[in-house]
């Protein structure tokens, strides 16, 4: 199961995205950081909740099928990707 290791690796790392994005919109201009800033709103806005919500609904269909451990999904990162898809939510829905 290292391809759910590495989804949820890859979902931490736009989730973290969409946080940054989150910040830059409330302090800043976006268009002040330039291209790195453009990168991180693509995988803040655009890829962070969808690939959040697979990874989250994956990981969860094969805890319950036992396919896979708890332990093997490094469980803070998951944690952590729980609340921010919850934090996405709450934004994103009125």
């Amino acid at each position: 199961m290292s391809w759910l290791r590495f989804l949820i690796k890859l979902s931490f790392i736009c989730n973290v995205c969409y946080l940054v994005g989150f910040v830059i919109r409330m302090l800043d201009d976006p268009g002040k950081w330039g291209e790195a800033g453009k990168h991180i709103m693509v995988l803040g806005g655009l890829v962070a909740a969808p690939l959040n919500i697979l990874t989250i609904l994956l990981a969860i269909v094969l805890l319950l099928l036992k396919k896979v451990r708890w332990s093997q999904l490094h469980p803070y990162i998951f944690v952590l990707n729980v609340v921010i898809l919850l934090l996405q939510l709450e934004l994103f829905l009125p």
